[in-house]
């Protein structure tokens, strides 16, 4: 995965407060070190279901969390 979407998850996870083990749980991955590895970048293949998982959780875009737009809103539903 590419350095925007890196940055973007770190800018997500540092807004939110929310511990690693926490997402982790909430998102159903199987471990923290998941989410630590994606929000460094040791992870470069995340699927569209991970990037829908955790754009739903946090309220932006999926096109927005993979870099595809700078809309961070964007075709999100009302």
């Amino acid at each position: 995965m590419d350095e925007i979407f890196i940055e973007r998850v770190q800018e997500l996870i540092k807004k939110s407060k929310i511990k690693y083990e926490d997402l982790a749980k909430q998102l159903d991955f199987k471990s923290k070190g998941t989410i630590s590895k994606y929000a460094n970048g040791k992870i470069v293949k995340i699927g569209p279901t991970g990037i829908a998982k955790i754009a739903d959780f946090f309220h932006v875009s999926p096109a927005w969390l993979a870099g595809f737009s700078d809309d961070k809103y964007y075709n999100m539903k009302k």
